[in-house]
């Protein structure tokens, strides 16, 4: 794949791969001279995770030269209140009884006798310290098939009283009648597909670059995330330069410079064939 890759003479490659295939194919790639040579760039969807959090990548390494400057792109949640609130439910006493209360209890289930009670997630310390990409999409999604619920709800059920929800008029409600500013950007759905509309969630370019500061004494690199890019509302905004992998932000181009070869005989050749002429 990465022989294939370097045929294509092309300086910059976009993958999706999972962090462990990232390392495998970027080695090989280092090996082969499309990657970590100052030339080659490398950009990734947000399946790879975070650069920055890696801490088992040695400095000067081949896979430190070819993470410097690397680009990923992810969907993003922008709501600082959301993370906001969140970590204050995690911190309430009474928040964390109703939590624990409403979370499945399977202790008569005989087959689940590994984990019968899953209020331990709770309980970790670190519950809702890191909220991960998820958190926004999943309130933003929690919010809409509330809306669309109140929106196709029927009151007009047989005695005269009680609620009616129907399946496909829920589905119908949300896909035509639900648009709000969540979490992750204005949410909007396709009326044909119910599938939300690309252009309305948030997304964010980040920059991962070379903390040239850090020392623990391990022998390990540390990588800084650096948000350069947000896409919100439709347009993209440029908030600070990348750093390529060369250190500096001067783009190269998608493929190299080209080499002209005229194919001239040789002089001694030119020479006969000019005096038999």
């Amino acid at each position: 794949t990465v022989a294939l890759l370097k045929q294509t003479q092309c300086q910059y490659f976009f993958g999706v791969l999972f962090d462990h295939d990232a390392d495998a194919v970027l080695t090989e790639a280092v090996s082969q001279g499309i990657a970590g040579d100052g030339r080659h760039n490398w950009l990734f969807s947000d399946s790879i995770g975070s650069v920055d959090l890696r801490s088992n990548i040695r400095r000067d390494s081949a896979l430190s030269r070819a993470y410097q400057g690397t680009l990923v792109t992810k969907a993003t949640s922008s709501s600082d209140a959301l993370e906001g609130a969140l970590r204050e439910l995690a911190n309430g006493t009474e928040n964390l009884s109703y939590l624990k209360s409403v979370l499945p209890r399977y202790q008569d289930d005989p087959n689940l006798d590994a984990a019968p009670i899953h209020t331990h997630i709770v309980d970790d310390s670190s519950f809702m310290e890191l909220q991960g990409l998820w958190a926004g999409f999943l309130y933003d999604s929690a919010i809409a098939a509330g809306l669309s619920a109140c929106a196709a709800a029927r009151t007009d059920v047989e005695g005269g009283s009680g609620v009616l929800l129907d399946g496909a008029e829920h589905f119908k409600a949300m896909a035509t009648n639900v648009t709000f500013s969540g979490a992750t950007g204005s949410v909007i759905f396709d009326p044909a597909s119910g599938t939300r509309e690309a252009t309305s969630a948030t997304f964010e370019v980040v920059n991962f670059v070379e903390d040239t500061v850090f020392d623990d004494g391990s022998g390990t690199v540390r990588f800084n995330a650096v948000q350069t890019d947000l896409f919100q509302n439709g347009e993209w905004t440029n908030l600070q330069p990348v750093t390529l992998n060369d250190g500096t932000s001067n783009v190269p181009p998608y493929l190299p410079d080209l080499t002209v070869n005229p194919n001239y005989f040789p002089t001694a050749l030119r020479a006969v064939a000019l005096t038999l002429c």
